[in-house]
Order: C-alpha cells, then structure tokens, then sequence
C-alpha cells in the first residue's frame, strides 16, 4: 500500500516511543511470542475443507438458480436478495487454479466456463438493476434508439460485453472473452449456444441447475430440445418448400455448426424421421426469428 501523503510527521518523541514499541513486538517474536496478525497472514483464506485452486463442484450456484429462475425468466429482484450468494459463488471461480482447470476433463472445463458466464451475466446485471436508459452516454444512446434496444436490455449496460467485470481463474473477464476467447475456440462445440445466457428474452434459457462435467451431455441435449419447443425459437414447416425458422442466435453463429446446410442437418437427430426428411430436401429454406433484447426479467 502506498503511503498516504495527507498524514502529518509524527513528532520526535512520538517516533521515539513507536520505535521502543516495535523493538519490544520484535522481541516478544523472537522468544517464542505469538501475533495475532501473523497467524491471520499465515492463514490461507479458504473454507475449512476448501482444497485451494480446486474447481467448484457448482453446488452454490446450483442452490442460487433454483432460488431466481423460473424457466424462462429470472427473478432479479430475489437475485438481489441473494447477491451474497452470487457473490460467494463467483469468488470460488476467482479462486479456481488456471492450471487445475487446464488439467480437467473436456466436459468439466466447459461446463466450468459455461457456468462462469452465466454467473457473470447474472453479475453484470444486478451490478446496474434496474437497468434504465441513459448509461451508455451520448452516442451509444443513439445507437440504442437506432437498433430499438429496450429501455431495459442490457445494452443499456457501457460496454456490456466488452468490459472485465468478472473475476475468473484468476484474472478479470469480459464476456466477450468468456464465449469467444474460451469457449468457442477451445471446445468446438455448438450446442453451447443454447446454453450461456445473455439476459435477454431471446436468449437461451438458464435453468435451476447449474451446468456439471458428468452430466454436460444430457444438459446440453435438454437445452436444444426445450429451445426447439419453443414456437418463437424453433419452427418447422413442411411447405413445399420446407422452412426452418430458428432463433437470431444461430443466425450469428451458424459457422459454428458449418453453415446453413449445417445447421439443418445439427437439428435433424433432435427430429423425428419424416420432420427429419424435410430438412433433407435440397429446397429447405432456412430462416430466422426477430432478436428479443427485453431483460428476461419476471414482470413486475
């Protein structure tokens, strides 16, 4: 800590008698004398239990989810009683190693990353709840007012993904880095985009579970079946031609599933076979929903 330069100079004997003071501490030490502030530094500051740089088993986060979702919205008003939580889960995150993480499972690494940016988005809103108009300055106002962002979407939010926020395997995330410096490149796998959450109404849903590596594949599987459910996500019409209409989302990242000759063959196990055979057919059109960028809050 740098020293306050506002402090006045202690006078002569006043440094004197501090002088003497501090000779005796050193002393009591050196025979064998105890500090209380000493222990406390040699303490580390883990829960009794806690082993240190472990990757949280996302029990927390599992308990705070099923307090404020309620399938597909979020009760951020109840999230804001429970900040605690949220607060306690994403130190654990903080605290998680690099290289213990590094050293995990596939499965258990996403699910980790997947789970800390849903946290953070949660963070992120309830750090700026009730989000209203007018925090994004001039010129991102306009910019707001252009694309029709509700008064209360996150892009409200300066620098809404862009911004280290988050504390992760010890450094400050974005969101952006989160989706698209981690999880996307590392883990080439685009069920992800049904599952990290944006907090808006089109975003895919969170769940009152948190995400865990030894059942990622079954929650990943649930996550696209309940999108493709959903009439304004997912819609099959049999024509002729056949058209797919899908969430916005999977317009912006249909590279991640190869295309839009990909994405109607990702769909098509998720189908039954004669749903399946529509998007087997060289004239299938593939189209997109309008964005819903509405806080996927629980009206009030």
């Amino acid at each position: 800590m740098s020293p306050d330069r506002s402090m006045k100079p202690q006078s002569a004997a006043a440094t004197g008698i501090l002088a003497i003071l501090a000779l005796i501490g050193v002393g009591v030490l050196a025979f064998g004398g105890s500090s209380d502030a000493a222990t406390a530094d040699a303490t580390p500051p883990y829960a009794e239990g806690e082993v240190p740089g472990a990757i949280p088993d996302h029990q927390r986060f599992t308990h705070l989810l099923a307090e404020v979702v309620r399938v597909p919205l979020v009760d951020y008003a109840r999230l804001q009683d429970e900040r605690q939580a949220l607060d306690g889960y994403i130190d654990e995150l903080a605290r998680t190693d690099p290289g213990v993480l590094e050293s995990a499972s596939d499965e258990e690494q996403l699910a980790f990353w997947i789970n800390a940016y849903n946290a953070c988005m949660l963070k992120l809103v309830i750090d700026h709840y009730p989000i209203e108009p007018g925090g994004v300055g001039l010129f991102g106002g306009i910019r707001n007012r252009v694309a029709g962002y509700p008064d209360n979407s996150v892009w409200q939010i300066r620098d809404v993904f862009s911004r280290d926020h988050c504390p992760v395997a010890g450094a400050d995330r974005s969101q952006d880095e989160i989706e698209h410096e981690i999880i996307r490149p590392r883990f080439d796998e685009p069920r992800i985009h049904f599952a990290v959450n944006c907090a808006a109404r089109s975003c895919p849903v969170l769940w009152p579970e948190a995400y865990r590596g030894d059942e990622l594949e079954s929650q990943l599987d649930r996550a696209v079946e309940y999108l493709m459910e959903q009439p304004d996500h997912f819609r099959l019409e049999p024509g002729p031609p056949p058209v797919l209409t899908l969430n916005k989302v999977l317009d912006w990242y249909a590279e991640d599933f190869g295309g839009t000759s990909g994405l109607k063959q990702f769909f098509q196990p998720y189908l039954d076979d004669s749903r399946a055979e529509l998007l087997r057919r060289g004239d299938a059109r593939v189209e997109f929903f309008e964005y819903d960028w509405t806080l996927n809050d629980i009206p009030r």
